[in-house]
């Protein structure tokens, strides 16, 4: 093989090292992306259970009393 010869394939490689370098950074990104992703989801799901939780108590207790009221009136 010629120098100009391995002087084209250290050039492919290197364009392929930094092409990789490139691919592993934008995983990385990704990765923390979903990290964040998943923590605003978790909290999200949590302080919703939470209101749907104080919502059928009240629903509940809201039935409990009308039940009462109605029965005292009739």
């Amino acid at each position: 093989m010629s120098a100009e010869r391995h002087d084209e394939l250290f050039l492919a490689i290197g364009r392929l090292e930094g092409k990789v370098d490139s691919l592993l950074s934008m995983q990385h990104r990704q990765s923390e992306e979903l990290k964040d992703h998943d923590t605003r989801l978790r909290s999200l799901e949590h302080s919703r259970g939470y209101m749907l939780g104080w919502a059928a108590a009240i629903g509940a207790c809201v039935s409990v009393v009308s039940t009462y009221i109605i029965r005292a009136v009739t």
